[in-house]
């Protein structure tokens, strides 16, 4: 292998294994959501429908790609969270080399490869879930691989036509990205005059093409081609967070770990984002990839604050390593700038800056955070599961908020109170009638999850006959939140008892 390709190759793959290591101290962690896609994955295989409950057809995984994954390992090497993980694993190092190469394309230097690689590989938050066995690094590989493509391929090519394949494909992995396909479409129009209609073109077929066959899978199998999270956790108009708290979550995960690259991300707007199209001959769609971006991150914001989404930061995580990736690039780029010696060292810096501010949040605040919820989950959540199997019926019915570990090792079925497996009581919780609903579908085993212990406990929701029968407590539940989060169990007196 020549030098130079040798240099090329290290300065993509050994940022990726830097990640790997680097979030090896949350190899522990898996989130209750993983758990969802297994219980609804292990249903899909026993033949029991397409839902967290066997027999009722309610889309609970958010995206629906990862499920088809999970559902081809169980149809190969079996079902099993550790298969998840390493499948996120296995996605999160090639989203580190993409994201090492578009530092290297944007930035015409192998360094900026190195720069934009290490930025993601360090990011806390990136740590956090790369072996959590969910899709955000699927979703962050999408959106560098399109952001790649788009930034070396000449308009035609075969490189052009997959990123319009992966744009379609894009809002399959987290709904929130057919924001990420609509950027990518708009950032095209202002070339239609030069290069006409043939990319737009592409990209509109292939999004509708996908669109329109998950819409029809989704509306057979589901009556619906909008999975219960959309329903759940966010609508217009809806309370659940206010606006401005909405909106400022997106840049408070950004701020807390890529702060100095969004800077600099708006200094590449400011310097790349006029150019025309082809001016680099290294990477022609530079101009693209940084309006597309700028827009990204826009319309990330607005949309989470009209929704009134509480925002998890693995939602930002593809616009985060993107955001690293173009402002290492836009740092690199300073030094072959003319100037004083020092000043083209501007990159190091900038590099130097981010790892630390991540080093200290991930040593800090993220990863004892992540250990803590891993505690609690392996030691509190699975063993009152698999209690629930042994000491209920199996016809009973348990009522709890974080439905996942709880539904998938107890065997039992699950009345989500936040709505998600059980959407008909949404309405009911955003009226602040949850109570109204449990009395007219009362279940044998009630979990109520809060800062305080026993709220229920003297104000039973819907009169509730309620009998204690344990309080835990769960550390680390919340990256942000009240510590310790109480779970007090309650059983819940049938009629006959009375």
């Amino acid at each position: 292998m020549p030098q130079s390709d040798r240099s090329t190759h290290h300065s993509a793959w050994a940022p990726a294994v830097a990640g790997a290591l680097a979030a090896l101290p949350s190899v522990v962690f898996r989130p209750d959501d993983l758990y969802i896609y297994l219980r609804m994955a292990q249903n899909v295989l026993a033949g029991q429908g397409w839902g967290f409950n066997p027999g009722e057809a309610v889309n609970v995984a958010s995206s629906g790609a990862w499920l088809f994954v999970l559902l081809g390992a169980g149809k190969t090497v079996g079902l099993d969270a550790a298969f998840a993980q390493a499948a996120s694993a296995l996605c999160w190092c090639l989203a580190i080399a993409l994201a090492a190469r578009l530092g290297r394309a944007l930035s015409g230097e192998n360094i900026g490869a190195w720069a934009a690689g290490l930025a993601v590989a360090g990011d806390a938050w990136v740590t956090r879930w790369f072996y959590s066995g969910m899709e955000a690094g699927l979703a962050t590989l999408v959106v560098l691989a399109v952001l790649v493509l788009r930034c070396e391929a000449r308009r035609g090519s075969r490189a052009d036509w997959l990123a319009s394949v992966l744009i379609g494909f894009a809002p399959l992995v987290r709904p929130e990205l057919v924001l990420f396909s609509g950027t990518m479409l708009l950032v095209e129009l202002p070339a239609l005059r030069r290069a006409g209609w043939r990319r737009l073109t592409g990209d509109i077929i292939s999004l509708g093409v996908w669109g329109l066959a998950w819409c029809a899978f989704s509306i057979a199998v589901w009556g619906s081609p909008l999975p219960a999270t959309a329903i759940a956790k966010g609508t217009l108009g809806a309370s659940h967070i206010t606006t401005l708290a909405a909106g400022g979550r997106v840049f408070a995960v950004l701020a807390s770990t890529q702060s100095i690259a969004f800077l600099l991300m708006l200094s590449a707007l400011w310097a790349w984002g006029r150019e025309s199209e082809g001016q680099s001959e290294r990477a022609p769609g530079r101009v693209h990839v940084v309006r597309a971006v700028a827009l990204l991150t826009l319309a990330m914001v607005l949309v989470y604050a009209l929704r009134h989404v509480n925002v998890y930061t693995r939602y930002v995580l593809p616009l985060g390593a993107a955001i690293a990736a173009v402002g290492m690039a836009r740092a690199v780029s300073f030094m072959r700038a003319s100037g004083p010696t020092w000043f083209r060292t501007v990159w190091i810096a900038a590099l130097g800056l981010t790892l630390a501010q991540n080093v200290a949040l991930s040593s800090v605040f993220v990863v004892p955070k992540t250990r803590a919820y891993a505690r609690s989950m392996n030691g509190m959540v699975l063993p009152l599961a698999h209690w629930l199997r042994e000491s209920t019926p199996k016809d009973a019915i348990v009522a709890v908020p974080n439905i996942g570990a709880i539904g998938l090792y107890s065997e039992r079925r699950i009345l989500d109170l936040n709505g998600l497996a059980t959407p008909e009581l949404v309405p009911f919780k955003r009226e602040g009638r949850i109570g109204d609903y449990l009395a007219a579908h009362p279940p044998a085993v009630l979990i109520e999850i809060e800062a305080t212990p026993r709220l229920w406990h003297a104000s039973p929701p819907g009169e509730l006959p309620l009998e204690e029968l344990a309080v835990h407590e769960f550390d680390g539940m919340f990256v942000r939140g009240p510590e310790p989060m109480y779970w007090s169990v309650y059983r819940v007196r049938q009629p006959a008892e009375e």
